[in-house]
């Protein structure tokens, strides 16, 4: 496996929970959506704990992350 930087890390970090947030709102629709929610709630968490990196607006964190994922 290739070794990241750390920019490329958080970039990558970024990236895979946006994909996870929107696959699990297509599957909230398919079961009870308790698992699912707490899984949600994390995501959503960790993507406003990365928004305090000082380059987060210019690497995809630059809207309300609540807003376009509500929990």
């Amino acid at each position: 496996m290739k070794k990241l930087s750390a920019t490329e890390t958080i970039n990558y970090l970024i990236q895979i929970l946006i994909y996870y947030l929107e696959t699990s709102e297509e599957e909230k629709n398919l079961c009870d959506g308790s698992f699912v929610l707490g899984e949600r709630t994390a995501y959503v968490e960790c993507l406003e704990i990365l928004q305090f990196w000082e380059h987060a607006h210019k690497n995809g964190l630059d809207f309300d992350i609540e807003a376009r994922y509500p929990i």
